[in-house]
């Protein structure tokens, strides 16, 4: 059992590195990230090593690895910061005295309030499920739009649901949790079926979704974050074949070798389906993107011939051959 001091020595890079983020620059002690709850265009997040202290200059705040989980989870409570560094880290959770646990949480409020479930229709967030290549159709079928408040100032958002009724919640500018955080497991019919597909986020299993639409015939876990990949291996045993889409970092590579320790031959990584891409949605738009250009150039040269390839409809069918080497998995 290890106490709290112990928790606060884990060095924050190896927190980081774990949930597979990678400094950007490093410059001796001082290493720069892009943030890993929100989203930036550069990085703006600063680790001192020397200090274990973050700073993020993208919402002037910052803290030691307590507060970082607190970010990333995100929740106030203190227990559950620790727990998620413990879990993350593969450390045993350590007991918290009261008196301990007093002093640490103090009395802060929820990060999150005034949240308000409705359902997707804004279109500052249709765009930005367009920019990543998720049609409307698709992502209103799984997806809500999610009001709240935060930091005295009212925002909103994608809401993805998850098994404990929190969301994971998605704009051009953020990416966060309310809490409760958990996994989302979908299942095609009343009892499991023989195949079940793992997605880290939720964005690639809406890309899954959007190549092959039969990927909904089948159950579906979304983790939701990689952390919760151990966790659900009692779950992923009942299945006879598990597709892992799980992100091309070092941080996936890890997650599936240790789900192939524990399952065995019925795990298939289909990393390779997506090589050169960081996850399925990066594939996704590079896919639409590269259709695009080839639409326009076939529409220049060919303005006089009514090709029925050029219809826009014909976007989605394009997307499914490119990935035809997903569709046996999907």
């Amino acid at each position: 059992m290890v106490d709290i001091s112990k928790i606060r020595e884990t060095p924050i890079a190896d927190l980081l590195g774990r949930l597979g983020f990678q400094p950007v620059r490093k410059h001796g002690a001082v290493l720069w990230y892009h943030a890993p709850y929100r989203n930036d265009r550069s990085p703006s997040f600063k680790l001192d090593t020397s200090r274990e202290k973050w700073f993020d200059f993208g919402i002037g705040e910052g803290g030691d690895i307590f507060t970082l989980a607190g970010k990333l989870i995100p929740s106030d409570d203190f227990i559950r910061q620790a727990h998620y560094i413990t879990e993350s880290m593969s450390l045993p959770m350590p007991e918290v005295k009261g008196t301990e646990y007093q002093n640490m949480a103090g009395n802060a409020e929820p990060q999150f309030s005034n949240v308000e479930v409705l359902p997707l229709r804004h279109y500052a967030l249709l765009q930005y499920l367009a920019e990543r290549a998720i049609p409307f159709e698709v992502a209103c079928r799984y997806c809500k739009e999610v009001h709240y408040d935060l930091r005295g100032k009212r925002y909103f958002a994608i809401g993805f649901p998850n098994a404990k009724d929190g969301y994971e919640v998605r704009n051009r500018f953020f990416k966060g949790c309310i809490a409760p955080k958990d996994t989302t497991f979908i299942m095609a019919g009343n009892e499991p079926g023989s195949d079940c597909n793992v997605f880290e986020g939720f964005f690639d299993f809406l890309s899954a979704v959007t190549m092959n639409n039969d990927v909904a015939q089948k159950d579906n876990l979304i983790l939701n974050s990689i952390i919760y990949l151990r966790k659900s291996t009692d779950l992923l045993a009942r299945y006879e074949h598990v597709h892992a889409f799980i992100d091309n970092d070092e941080a996936g590579k890890k997650a599936v070798q240790m789900l192939k320790e524990i399952l065995g031959d019925r795990v298939v990584d289909n990393a390779a389906s997506y090589f050169g891409c960081k996850d399925l949605n990066e594939f996704l738009i590079k896919k639409r993107h590269d259709y695009n250009n080839n639409h326009q150039k076939k529409t220049s040269n060919e303005s006089n011939i009514n090709n029925e390839e050029g219809n826009p409809e014909d976007c989605g069918a394009v997307l499914h051959d490119n990935g035809r080497i997903l569709h046996h998995s999907l």
